[in-house]
């Protein structure tokens, strides 16, 4: 197996609502619209976000990014006015946890300083 990149997806109930979320977690829209209900992020050519709409799943999903400089992520997230608990410590990284309006975890990391 040779997997080359990853598209990670976050399932909600309300499109418009997490698609206005997602902009504001990430400082813009989405990249692409590929078919109804879906819409992708892209951050590297190997690496992105899938919005997926279906009710019967969502509020369930986790996604994790690396992110070499939390502290302007949290400073990001304020200036959005989302939500976060602040930068945590665990054992070989530090955390920056959000939870979006649907219940979906959305964690940054970054190796400890």
């Amino acid at each position: 197996m040779a997997i080359n990149g990853v598209l990670a997806q976050i399932t909600v109930s309300d499109l418009a609502q997490a698609t206005e979320y997602y902009g504001r977690l990430f400082g813009r829209g989405p990249d692409e619209n590929p078919m109804p209900g879906l819409l992708e992020w892209h951050f590297t050519s190997e690496a992105g976000l899938q919005l997926w709409a279906d009710s019967s799943r969502s509020g369930k999903s986790t996604v994790v990014f690396n992110d070499d400089d939390l502290e302007s992520v949290a400073a990001r997230l304020d200036a959005a006015k989302i939500e976060h608990g602040g930068i945590e410590d665990a054992t070989h990284f530090q955390i920056l946890q959000v939870l979006d309006p649907e219940g979906n975890h959305v964690v940054f990391t970054s190796a400890s300083s």
